[in-house]
């Protein structure tokens, strides 16, 4: 009785054992939250004047950062408005030049015509003809003179507009703003120091999603796609594991980074597998160990 007894207690042993060994574990691993982050940087130089958020700040989407000494661009927006208005008034004679000399070119070539009539008559000579065509040529040309100016006059204005434009593109660069909400992760520089262009203001985080990085053998790939869902656990105690979803997976093969696995497996070869997981309520911080179960 003993015998038998034994000999299906092995048998449910060697079973158990042949069932955890076949491979139809989930796949899965462990790894560190990550976010999105942004540096948000200066377009303009100048001096600090006020970093408007901390570290550890909430910035919502249009939030002006900082704000950057105005003083030199004010004053050169004023000189060119003041270059503007000497421009246009140059353009307004320009036009009555115009004006003027069409109605010099009418006059003249009324003047041409009547002599030209005059002269196959017989009551006005070649002189008089030769100085009344003298004067219509030179109407034409004064016209065109004057069209060059006005010409001259309109470009003059329009790059004066270009160059109040730009100002004031860099005057907005003064008041760098964030282009989308998130958290203050890290702050480059204090109020007061000089910041040139493409100088980093602050790091952001957008924690309203985040993602985490698993790495899997060969052997799993075969039994997950883009799309698969997710459980991802912070394993902080909490009765319901959190929800994701493949968005990558990588196309080729690296070993397997030291930070993941023991030493004994960093020799294998995996792939890694990002997870991307909405966290609405940013319960889930950058730098939390969590693990995964791939469904």
């Amino acid at each position: 009785m003993n015998r038998v007894f034994c000999a299906v207690l092995f048998s449910i042993v060697a079973f158990a054992i042949i069932s955890c060994s076949s491979g139809d574990a989930v796949p899965g691993g462990s790894g560190l939250i990550e976010a999105t982050e942004i540096v948000i940087s200066a377009e303009t130089a100048g001096r600090l004047e006020k970093l408007f958020f901390d570290e550890g700040d909430r910035i919502n989407p249009g939030d002006t950062i900082a704000l950057i000494d105005t003083t030199t661009l004010s004053l050169r927006s004023a000189q060119a408005r003041a270059c503007r208005h000497a421009a246009e008034t140059q353009k307004y004679s320009a036009r009555l030049q115009v004006e003027k000399t069409t109605l010099d070119i009418n006059l003249a070539e009324k003047e041409y015509n009547r002599i030209s009539r005059l002269l196959k008559t017989g009551s006005a000579n070649q002189q008089q003809f030769d100085q009344t065509e003298n004067r219509f040529q030179q109407a034409k040309l004064a016209k065109k003179a004057a069209e060059a100016g006005l010409q001259a006059a309109e470009a003059d204005l329009e790059r004066i507009d270009a160059e109040i434009a730009l100002l004031e593109k860099q005057l907005s660069d003064c008041h760098p703003t964030a282009p989308s909400g998130g958290i203050v992760v890290t702050t480059y520089i204090e109020s007061g120091e000089l910041v040139g262009v493409g100088k980093p203001l602050i790091k952001m985080a957008r924690l309203d999603t985040v993602w985490v990085k698993i790495y899997l053998p060969p052997e799993d790939l075969t039994r997950i796609k883009l799309g698969d869902k997710a459980e991802v656990d912070p394993e902080d105690g909490r009765d319901r594991a959190l929800s994701g979803y493949i968005s990558w997976i990588s196309s080729e093969a690296e070993f397997t980074p030291k930070n993941v696995q023991t030493r004994e497996a960093r020799a294998d070869l995996v792939y890694a597998v990002k997870i991307i997981i909405p966290n609405p309520d940013e319960t889930l911080k950058i730098g939390m160990p969590v693990s995964v179960r791939i469904l």
